[in-house]
């Protein structure tokens, strides 16, 4: 038995914090209902996507947020989907939404409003900035707030000034972070009968995920510069190199590994210098100790390097693109990769990545039930909520 086997989770996030959170419900056999708009559905089917995907609605975005899941075509702005969702909603073990604060309320779905009916429901509530406060009311994408964090402060190169990272970190952590809110949760319920209400913000996983350099800030007031590649252990030895093919990086974080460093390149000379003896006189003369160390790496190539270091014991890796990274054979020992199976007009197989984690048993799922089209399950999750027939037909008549 998966961990949440026959949980009724009601979705009505959209974009991809929200979508994150509930897939990883989804894949440990929670039953989700993915509430979306009829005709378009989720604003993430359309976007970061071919022209043929965005226009059957499945953008690869979309697809990696929502395995597993069933989609409900409902329109929120009407008495008749209001009625539905407020049903929908008082059999429901977990609800996730991600409106700007207030929304929830005026759709009669809060949960203030929900608990009423259905006081052991665990409520979570996604946003940029949190329900209450002098922002909650403002809107929030990742790179907005990778801003408005400070995260781009800490990313980037001195010269160039500071950068955006590159994919959505700040969505898909605040998803995790939900997830776990849930999880714990539940885990609460089980123990006392009790349902909880779970406030979770964009901006508060963002600096979180900064803990450490926000605890160097607010232990001891410093800032840290732009480093660009360079490693913040200021050694000669951490960062990366170009080698007769590619670049590299060493992340020698110890005395040891930057000894074995040196020894590794055929500089072991260097150890009796007194600018590169120890740690200390190493950070002091960094520019210098780099400047000796990268015409030795351009000698010979990546797949040379990562031999000779590995051999010494230096942790230390090629910088790979994501292509290079996904088909890693070590991806074949692990269960990330989900087979969703056909995808209609798109392609016979699709693999899409799962949970990050494996169990000895009972695992995530990798393998099964491709995201939805919107609405596809309209019908059946209507029928269990025992819905008649004539009035299924004019509700789905009504948003065709």
């Amino acid at each position: 038995m998966r961990a949440f086997q026959g949980l009724r989770v009601v979705d009505f996030t959209r974009a991809l914090s929200g979508p994150m959170s509930t897939q990883m419900l989804a894949l440990l056999d929670a039953d989700v209902i993915k509430v979306e708009p009829p005709g378009d559905g989720d604003q993430l089917r359309g976007v970061l996507a071919s022209p043929e995907m965005a226009e059957k609605r499945l953008s690869p975005a979309f697809l990696t947020g929502n395995l597993r899941k069933r989609s409900l075509a409902l329109d929120l702005k009407s008495p008749l989907g209001r009625d539905i969702a407020a049903k929908l909603v008082a059999g429901a073990d977990v609800i996730v939404e991600n409106f700007v604060p207030g929304t929830a309320q005026k759709l009669g779905i809060d949960y203030e409003t929900v608990r009423q009916k259905n006081p052991n429901v665990v409520y979570c509530s996604i946003s940029g900035y949190g329900q209450t406060g002098p922002r909650a009311s403002e809107k929030a994408y990742d790179s907005a707030i990778q801003a408005d964090s400070g995260m781009m402060s800490l990313t980037g190169h001195p010269e160039t000034g500071p950068t955006r990272i590159g994919f959505m970190l700040v969505d898909v952590a605040t998803g995790i972070s939900a997830a776990f809110a849930i999880a714990a949760a539940l885990y609460r319920r089980a123990m006392t009968g009790e349902g909880q209400y779970l406030d979770v913000a964009m901006y508060d996983t963002a600096l979180q995920l900064m803990c450490c350099q926000g605890a160097d800030y607010l232990v001891r007031g410093h800032l840290p510069p732009l480093m660009g590649n360079e490693s913040p252990m200021a050694q000669p030895t951490a960062g990366t190199f170009e080698t007769s093919d590619g670049v590299i990086l060493l992340a020698t974080l110890t005395a040891s590994h930057q000894e074995n460093t040196f020894k590794a390149v055929g500089l072991e000379d260097l150890l009796e210098d007194p600018r590169f003896k120890d740690e200390q006189t190493r950070h002091r003369h960094l520019d210098e100790g780099r400047e000796l160390l990268k015409p030795v790496f351009l000698t010979r190539s990546t797949e040379d390097w990562l031999v000779i270091l590995k051999t010494h014991g230096v942790p230390v890796q090629a910088v790979r693109d994501l292509g290079q990274a996904l088909s890693d054979p070590q991806l074949s020992h692990r269960s990330l990769l989900v087979d969703a199976g056909p995808l209609d007009g798109v392609s016979d197989k699709t693999s899409l990545l799962g949970a990050p984690f494996m169990a000895n048993e009972d695992g995530p799922h990798n393998d099964g039930i491709p995201p939805a089209k919107v609405g596809q399950h309209s019908r059946e999750i209507l029928e269990e909520m025992g819905i008649s027939a004539e009035d299924i037909d004019d509700l789905l008549s009504a948003i065709a």
